[in-house]
């Protein structure tokens, strides 16, 4: 066969392989070209957990993944619950992980999401955008010393309710369960049970 026509057919080979791949959703693996999860332990309690996404992934679909994977992860050295830390409480400042000076990340045009710790990356003047939630998360158990209210989950139900979700690649649809409220001398219960809420209308006619 011509050199040429080899030449031709290994870069024509190589296109179609990288489009296949960019132009898929990242999903749940661990960390690689097209993003996924990756984790370290800082000490017997408290893990750092990331979960980036291609430009083809939802926030959504990264929360979810970065949510089942702390969930996992809490499983797997032996506990019951886990809470998201708040940065103020881990001494976290802005993100300063690989996963912005890698390819394809403008650290320029890096910007905090408020609602959600997600990260989103605008890729080079290209206008996609990239999600990544990256967090320190606090594993325990129901034996834990409280000593404030702290929100949390329990890892046996987040891994249950988006399970499908992650091993579907997600396309079984599936949300994250509420998340507990756990308070010194007092049972768990449900976080958003404690939301104030709108009061009551009267039935009374005229009040």
């Amino acid at each position: 066969m011509n050199c040429n026509i080899k030449r031709t057919l290994l870069v024509c080979s190589a296109v179609a392989a990288t489009a296949t791949l960019v132009g898929c959703a990242t999903y749940y693996k661990p960390f690689g070209v097209a993003g996924g999860y990756k984790d370290r332990q800082i000490d017997d309690q408290t893990l750092h957990v990331e979960f980036s996404g291609n430009g083809y992934t939802s926030r959504d679909t990264v929360h979810k993944y970065f949510m089942y994977r702390c969930a996992e992860l809490t499983q797997q050295h032996g506990f019951k619950y886990f809470m998201v830390i708040p940065p103020a409480l881990s001494g976290a400042i802005s993100p300063t992980s690989n996963l912005v000076g890698s390819k394809g990340f403008d650290r320029k045009l890096m910007q905090k999401v408020h609602a959600v710790p997600i990260i989103i990356y605008s890729g080079g003047g290209s206008g996609v955008r990239y999600f990544s939630d990256s967090a320190d998360i606090r594993m325990f158990n129901d034996d834990a010393v409280m000593t404030a209210k702290v929100a949390g989950w329990d890892a046996a139900e987040v891994v249950e309710q988006l399970g499908p979700f992650a091993q579907s690649n997600s396309k079984t649809p599936a949300e994250l369960p509420k998340a507990w409220l756990f308070e010194p001398g007092h049972p768990k219960v449900r976080a958003e049970d404690l939301l104030p809420s709108a009061p009551k209308k009267s039935t009374v006619s005229g009040i």
